[in-house]
C-alpha cells in the first residue's frame, strides 16, 4: 500500500478511535451548522438542539434539553450563534460550570457582512448581555447596526473557520474529501464573478459576495420583514438588466418572498425570470455546487446576449485557466495566414491598377 494511502488509513483509524474513546458530540443551536458539521465530521454525532422548532429564535429550553446539556463532557462542543435568549442561557450555564462541554461562539470566530457590502469582525469585548429579542420573525439590530447576522453557516471562509475550531476543540480530523471539494470550489469560483446581483434572502448575500459580486441589493434583511420600496425597485431593475437573483435558505420550505418577487419582476415586464432558489437543509457542498452551476449558466447566457447587443449584463467571470499551447499556435497561424492573404490581395490590386494605366 502506498505511504500516502497508509497515512490516510491511519488518520481515519485515529479519528474513529478518538470517537470511540470519548464519544464526542457536536451540539448546534441553529441550522444549517448541523448540516455543514455532519458533512465535515461524518464520524461524529451532530445534534441540532432546535430541531423541529418553527422559529429557533423563540426556542425555549425544555427540562430534557437541560438534562442533556448537563450530561455533556469536556470532549463535546456546543456551537452557538449567541443571539437568541436560549443560547445566552446556555452560555451562562457553561460559564458557571453547569455544562462541561466547550462552547464555540461564532460571533468571535466569523467574519460578517454589512448590508452595504463590507466585511467586519465583531468586537472582541462583545459580551452578549444585551437583549437580542426577535419580535415574531423580525430581529432587532440595535447592537449590530447594519451587520447581516443571518449567515447561517453558508459562507465558505466561515465554514473553514468553524471546522478548524471544532477540530481543535475535539481533537478530531475533518473529512478530507469534504475539505478537498470545498477547496476546489473556492479555487475555481471564489471572486471570479463581478457586477450586480440580488440577494433575495440575507444568507444569499454571503454566497454572492464570496463569488465576487460587490454591487448586491439585499431584498429581505430580516425574516418576516418585507423589503423597502427602494430595495424592491432596485432589485427588479437589476434583474431586468440581467443580474442573477439568489435565494439561499436553511429550511426545507421555500420562502414566500421568492414567489412574490418573481411576480413583481414579471409585472415589471420580465418574462420567465431566472431566479435561483436553493435550500441547504439537507446538504452543503452539493447545494453550493448546484447554486454555482446555475449562476454560471446565467452568466454564459448573459455573455451571449451581450455579444448580440440585447442586454447590458455585468462582466463575465474571469478566466481560471490559460489557453493551451496548441490553441495559442492555432490562433497565431490563423492570424499569420490572414495577414499573408491581405498582403496578396493588396498587391494584386496595385498591379491591376498599374496595368490599367
Amino acid at each position: 500500500m502506498p505511504i500516502e494511502k497508509r497515512f490516510s488509513v491511519y488518520l481515519a483509524l485515529a479519528a474513529l478511535l478518538a470517537v470511540a474513546v470519548h464519544g464526542a458530540k457536536i451540539v448546534v443551536s441553529f441550522p444549517a451548522y448541523n448540516v455543514v458539521l455532519k458533512e465535515a465530521f461524518p464520524q461524529v454525532e451532530v445534534i441540532l438542539l432546535t430541531r423541529g422548532a418553527a422559529d429557533p429564535h423563540e426556542y425555549q429550553l425544555t427540562p430534557q434539553d437541560l438534562e442533556f446539556l448537563k450530561s455533556l463532557g469536556p470532549s463535546d462542543v456546543i456551537v452557538s450563534s449567541m443571539h437568541a435568549p436560549f443560547e445566552l442561557k446556555i452560555a451562562e450555564m457553561v460559564k458557571r460550570g453547569e455544562i462541561r462541554a466547550k462552547m464555540i461562539d461564532i460571533t468571535q470566530l466569523y467574519t460578517f457582512l454589512t448590508f452595504d457590502g463590507k466585511e467586519v469582525r465583531l468586537e472582541e469585548d462583545h459580551n452578549h448581555e444585551h437583549d437580542h429579542h426577535h419580535g415574531g420573525e423580525g430581529y432587532s439590530h440595535e447592537e449590530h447596526g447594519s451587520v447581516n447576522m443571518h449567515e447561517h453557516g453558508l459562507y465558505p471562509p466561515n465554514v473553514v473557520r468553524l471546522i478548524r475550531a471544532v477540530s481543535e476543540a475535539t481533537g478530531l480530523s475533518p473529512d478530507q474529501r469534504f475539505l478537498q471539494r470545498l477547496e476546489e470550489l473556492n479555487k475555481t469560483y471564489a471572486g471570479k464573478f463581478t457586477g450586480m446581483a440580488v440577494a433575495i434572502t440575507p444568507a444569499a448575500q454571503y454566497i454572492l459576495y464570496w463569488l465576487g459580486y460587490r454591487d448586491i441589493v439585499v431584498l429581505v434583511k430580516e425574516a418576516g420583514v418585507p423589503p423597502t420600496p427602494q430595495d424592491l425597485e432596485k432589485a427588479i431593475q437589476y434583474v431586468k438588466e440581467g443580474a442573477p437573483a439568489l435565494a439561499a435558505y436553511v429550511s426545507g420550505e421555500r420562502p414566500r418572498i421568492v414567489d412574490q418577487f418573481i411576480q413583481k419582476v414579471e409585472e415589471a415586464g420580465v418574462s420567465n425570470p431566472k431566479i435561483v432558489a436553493e435550500s441547504f437543509a439537507n446538504s452543503y457542498i452539493d447545494t453550493l455546487a448546484r447554486v454555482i452551476e446555475k449562476i454560471a449558466a446565467q452568466f454564459t447566457a448573459a455573455k451571449t446576449s451581450v455579444a448580440t447587443g440585447t442586454t447590458t449584463q455585468p462582466h463575465a467571470p474571469q478566466q481560471t485557466a490559460a489557453p493551451t499551447s496548441a490553441g495559442q499556435w492555432d490562433s497565431a497561424l490563423t492570424w499569420t495566414l490572414a495577414a499573408v492573404v491581405a498582403v496578396v490581395i493588396v498587391g494584386v490590386g496595385i498591379w491591376a491598377l498599374r496595368r490599367r494605366r
